[in-house]
């Protein structure tokens, strides 16, 4: 029975991927920071491991395309490459097929081999060029170059006569350029003798060295293995060679250009599969495994609750004994699940690690001089969280390159170094994390944002305009202030979309900008989506939960600090601040809600807005599992998901920020009323 090499499969996909990411990032620190040794050996081992690995697995085509790019990465760290603009634009895209073709045998769909030869093209191109470069300088002789099929079959008793197969190869490897795949098909289980030889191997060779000197190398092994040597194409003459390598300067202008537009318009249309290569990434164990652990973590946690609820019906010495024995199950839950919730946490360079090819091309595309600056990438964040963090960072990104920061003409009539910074920064607080995405460049110009707003009608005749308030305009649907529309933005389609992903993220986005001085973009988002700490609360006969970290604090009500505004609802006294007041059981249609003077005030915060939440009582404090509605059932407004508790009835919870944002919208002139109330009661 022959070996399932179908088996390391997925390893292959995963080690590649992360492979070809590390080497991206290398080549990157190449151009920014210059050639180590140690950096370009690494660049080198990156591809030739895939290389390896492709042809032992069988993907022939991963295989023949990353032999070509280890070529050229051997001649760069040997020197006789230079590591300048043209050639790392080539060795990026190199990077980007080699990633599209290991994502298509992943995922058994087709690739563009015309592609393929296009970039084989550019290599060749920039080696001979390279190589033609230092033949003018050097004047070596130039010896012709021929290609060789080479099939070896060693037998099974090669081992046996002391002979070593590798070592043959790596002599042949010192010829020329060589392509080796390994052809197991004699491998088989149920036979298998660890001294007997099953291996062969398929042989591409290019050199300029002789026939004879091939043949010399398997003089020894001749009579002990299956050999046949086969000439694929003449040799190539030096004056064939000097004409092929010839190149027009205005073409290879003119090439570069196209490759540099084909790479951003890549860049937009492959980030699905960057986002998908994220999904693919493999934890220690299979992704469905940990979910599932997930998941029983949550039932244990959610059978804790109805245990400890149980206690109550319990005689008092047996409740004593059950209380202490329940104390050190939730002790142990506690523990159980934050090292459940850890398997799936990773740090966010997965995310941030992307952009620094992003910056690059985008940046070269529209002429500007830009540096990357990531800082807090090895922060923690839940691997369902980060798969959905790469959209809206992208969109964050590309507005700051495209609009936050100017052309370096721009920049030094300002004042400003002509290269730009843009920031990417992420710190933990509490049990959120905060990504803060800055830039440089010339800011918000609020005057435009309200002319643009007054024009879509955002912005009301009468409504007192502050700083804000014109930021949050920003993030309409359809909101845009750029003159032109290009291919990266300007379509009006980019931060409301992003606000959409933060808020299903249950997260909050904030703006800042200086003019001239650059913006910010301030994202919170929870660490984890599966398990939180939430007050349960009732209205009438129906309970619901807030989530903790929404809350503020708990008020006793005083009809004194009620006031009523024409037209916008109620407001309500908080320490000298007027707050929209909304009633749970208004919300929820509840008809036997306590009055106002008997029920309790929640007073709340998400996405910057204040709100306060009147419910009849507070029943206690507990972690909740957060199961989804909308996967099983449909999107409720102001309902964020659904959970089951210890009496094991579901109970929804509360969508703060949807709350919050409703009260924001409804009460859009809370300001004007607010120093209204303010003034009056200051005199």
């Amino acid at each position: 029975m022959a070996i399932d090499l179908s088996r390391f499969h997925d390893s292959f996909f995963t080690e590649s991927l992360q492979g070809l990411d590390a080497t991206e990032t290398e080549l990157l620190a190449l151009e920014n920071d210059g050639p180590t040794s140690e950096r370009l050996n690494a660049i080198f081992r990156g591809v030739h491991s895939i290389k390896g690995g492709s042809g032992s697995l069988g993907f022939s085509a991963i295989a023949d395309f990353t032999h070509h790019v280890e070529g050229a990465l051997d001649r760069l760290r040997m020197g006789t490459l230079s590591a300048d603009s043209e050639t790392l634009d080539c060795l990026l895209d190199c990077v980007d097929y080699s990633r599209s073709l290991v994502l298509a045998a992943r995922d058994g769909k087709p690739v563009d081999a015309d592609r393929a030869q296009d970039l084989l093209g550019e290599l060749d191109s920039l080696t001979n060029t390279e190589s033609t470069a230092q033949a003018s300088a050097q004047q070596p002789v130039k010896l012709p170059v021929a290609k060789y099929h080479i099939h070896f079959e060693p037998s099974a008793d090669f081992f046996r006569s002391g002979n070593d197969p590798l070592r043959l190869l790596q002599l042949l490897d010192e010829l020329g350029e060589m392509n080796a795949k390994v052809d197991v098909s004699r491998l088989l289980a149920e036979s298998f003798d660890a001294e007997s030889c099953y291996l062969a191997w398929n042989i591409e060779l290019s050199t300029s060295a002789s026939r004879s000197e091939i043949d010399e190398i398997f003089s020894w092994v001749q009579g002990d293995c299956k050999l046949t040597i086969e000439a694929l194409a003449p040799p190539e003459t030096p004056q064939v060679a000097e004409e092929r390598a010839r190149v027009d300067s205005e073409r290879l202008a003119e090439d570069r250009r196209r490759r540099l537009d084909r790479r951003v318009a890549a860049r937009r249309s492959g980030e699905g599969d960057l986002l998908g290569e994220l999904r693919a990434e493999s934890l220690q164990v299979s992704r469905d495994k940990v979910d599932d652990l997930i998941n029983l973590v949550g039932e244990l946690v959610i059978t804790r609750t109805m245990l400890k609820q149980s206690v109550g019906s319990l005689g008092e010495e047996s409740a004593a004994r059950l209380e202490a024995t329940l104390a050190q199950l939730e002790r142990n839950t506690r523990d159980l699940q934050e090292s459940v919730m850890a398997i799936r946490m990773l740090p966010v360079s997965h995310a941030f690690g992307r952009f620094g090819r992003l910056v690059r091309d985008v940046s070269q595309h529209l002429g500007k001089l830009v540096q990357l600056e990531i800082s807090g990438e090895h922060s923690e964040l839940d691997k369902m969280v980060i798969e959905k963090l790469v959209d809206p960072l992208t969109h964050l990104v590309r507005n700051a390159l495209d609009h936050g920061i100017e052309p370096p003409e721009a920049r030094r009539s300002a004042g400003k170094p002509e290269t730009a910074t843009l920031k990417l920064h992420a710190e933990h607080r509490g049990g959120h994390i905060e990504i803060l995405v800055s830039d440089d460049g010339r800011g918000i110009d609020l005057a435009r944002v309200e002319e643009k707003a007054r024009e879509m009608g955002l912005l009301g005749e009468a409504e007192v305009i502050n700083p804000e308030r014109l930021r949050e305009c920003i993030f309409e649907p359809g909101f845009s202030t750029a003159a032109e529309v290009n291919d990266l933005s300007g379509r009006g389609v980019g931060l409301d979309v992003v606000r959409k992903n933060i808020l299903a993220l249950s997260g909050t986005i904030k703006v800042e900008s200086s003019p001239g001085l650059g913006t910010a973009f301030l994202i919170r988002l929870p660490l984890t989506l599966a398990i939180i700490d939430g007050m349960t609360v009732t209205v009438g006969a129906d309970t619901y939960i807030v989530p903790m970290a929404c809350i503020i604090e708990c008020l006793r009500p005083d009809p004194r600090a009620l006031k009523s505004v024409a037209g916008r609802g109620v407001l309500l006294e908080v320490r000298g601040e007027y707050l929209p007041l909304l009633k749970l059981g208004d919300l929820t249609g509840v008809a036997d809600a306590a009055p106002f003077e008997s029920g309790l005030l929640l007073v709340l915060e998400a996405d910057g807005h204040p709100v306060v939440l009147l419910v009849d009582a507070l029943l206690g404090q507990d972690q909740i599992v957060i199961k989804s509605l909308e996967n099983n059932y449909r999107k409720i407004p102001h309902i964020a998901g659904a959970t089951i508790l210890g009496e094991g009835n579901v109970v929804l919870i509360l969508d703060v920020g949807a709350l919050a944002r409703g009260a924001s919208l409804k009460n859009s002139k809370f300001d004007a009323a607010r120093v209204t109330l303010s003034s009056k009661q200051g005199a």
